[in-house]
């Protein structure tokens, strides 16, 4: 009798122990696999966001592989006056903007990024 409860608590110990492996295997396969699919959606959305003019639109919202993408540009530096490569005055005022957006899945926070645009707005015609 007695050697059958040692076996057993020693079973019991032991089979805890694999459970809590276990565990913490699902674990980090489920973290990996919100990775997976962040990964992914995060480049898409740079892609589209890195189109947008930030001179013209400063915060906006879409929706992008099943995860709503919440965005915000702020300008980083003033705005500037470009130049031809002969150095005279160019056709373009440019600044350079910070966009921070955000991805949620069905309200579930999946994370923030940060890129860097420039903006640019079309101030005179070209005089060849």
């Amino acid at each position: 009798m007695l050697e059958t409860m040692v076996a057993l608590v020693i079973f019991t110990g032991a089979a805890m122990a694999l459970y809590g492996l276990f565990n913490t295997d699902l674990i980090a396969l489920a973290r990996t696999q919100d990775v997976s699919r962040r990964v992914p959606a995060a480049r898409h959305a740079i892609e589209y966001l890195s189109s947008i003019n930030p001179r013209k639109e400063s915060a906006g919202n879409f929706e992008l592989d099943g995860f709503d993408i919440v965005w915000t540009a702020k300008l980083l530096q003033p705005v500037r006056q470009s130049q031809t490569m002969t150095g005279a005055q160019g056709n373009f005022e440019l600044g350079l903007y910070e966009i921070e957006f955000a991805m949620s899945e069905r309200g579930r926070p999946m994370g923030s990024w940060r890129l860097r645009l420039t903006g640019h707005e079309k101030v005179r015609e070209p005089g060849y």
